[in-house]
């Protein structure tokens, strides 16, 4: 049985960059309590953030301090069906088909630096 995906809109406050009081706000979908999908001029980009603690604000979050990912170029969808759609495709994937499908053979990428054995 397939377990449904679940994915709730929220806001992600991102930042500061350069200017110490310079933020951005992004909206989007969480996944597993801490996963944002958002799309930023067309890039479905993915990040690990955190709740903020304000009962006046219960769907804002912040940056979790992840690198981030972009998870795809040009994305015209809408985020939640954008999304869920993705995170199907990827549950029905084992860890190394993964690895051997999408991971080597990324388009104009450089070496990818993984660190999986855990004990060396």
């Amino acid at each position: 049985m397939t377990k449904l995906v679940e994915l709730k809109r929220v806001s992600m406050v991102y930042g500061p960059d350069d200017d110490p009081h310079m933020y951005e706000l992004f909206e989007g979908v969480l996944f597993d309590c801490s996963y944002f999908f958002y799309l930023e001029n067309g890039i479905l980009c993915l990040r690990h953030v955190r709740r903020v603690e304000q009962p006046d604000h219960p769907h804002l979050y912040v940056d979790g301090e992840s690198g981030g990912l972009q998870l795809a170029k040009n994305v015209q969808r809408e985020i939640m069906e954008v999304a869920t759609e993705l995170i199907e495709r990827l549950r029905s994937k084992d860890g190394l088909t993964f690895l051997l499908d999408e991971l080597l053979w990324l388009h104009g990428r450089t070496h990818i630096e993984l660190d999986l054995v855990k004990t060396k």
